[in-house]
């Protein structure tokens, strides 16, 4: 799912601050629930304040599903088991588990080459990574990302989004395979949604004819 090297990426000025406002919400997803993601799930907000902002993306996400939680404690026990191996098999949401380390080692552990990275990025914008998340956290990953397009730094958010987005595939697979909380499971698939029509249709490159001179 790597970005292609792009010749020319171009993002409208709407696109960028609609996808900027959509990781803004992605985020609040990844992080550690709290009662007004309950509501917003509960209430149908969060799954408007989503389609309203995936149309230039070309995707609708279906609507998350709220069984099996009815405040909080349900869901932070959700978030436990699904991401921070409250019990059993989870899905670790944050790059280094999925990249090599600097020895070629295959992921599996945090803090490694992607967390330092994103450390250096948030230090040079003076920007505070909270003590509960590593570094390269899918919340922190997506805030970043959404700071970049806010500010209209298009060619800075591809470089970006080449080097820490394609784990996104190895995270939606390990979900599938460890997660049994719907609410998880959805809000990956509409991450991986997301990531996957930017690239379609945002980071598009405009390829040289073959014919061309």
């Amino acid at each position: 799912m790597a970005v292609a090297p792009a010749h020319e990426a171009t993002m409208a000025t709407d696109d960028t601050q609609s996808i900027a406002e959509l990781y803004a919400l992605l985020s609040t997803c990844f992080q550690t629930p709290d009662r007004a993601l309950v509501e917003a799930a509960r209430t149908g907000t969060l799954y408007e304040q989503l389609v309203a902002r995936t149309g230039s993306l070309g995707f609708r996400p279906e609507r998350p599903p709220t069984d099996g939680f009815e405040g909080v404690p349900d869901l932070h026990e959700a978030y436990l088991r699904s991401f921070e191996g409250f019990e059993g098999a989870y899905a670790p949401p944050a790059e280094s588990a999925y990249e090599q380390w600097w020895d070629g080692r295959d992921g599996g552990l945090l803090s490694g080459p992607a967390a330092v990275d994103m450390r250096r990025r948030f230090d040079a914008v003076e920007v505070d990574i909270p003590d509960r998340y590593p570094a390269d956290h899918i919340a922190l990953l997506l805030e970043y990302g959404g700071l970049l397009l806010e500010a209209a730094e298009i060619d800075a958010y591809v470089s970006f989004h080449e080097e820490h987005f394609d784990w996104i595939p190895d995270f939606h697979e390990r979900v599938e395979e460890t997660c049994e909380d719907p609410f998880y499971v959805w809000t990956v698939q509409v991450l991986s949604g997301t990531i996957e029509a930017v690239e379609t249709q945002l980071l598009r490159t405009d390829q040289p004819d073959e014919h061309d001179g």
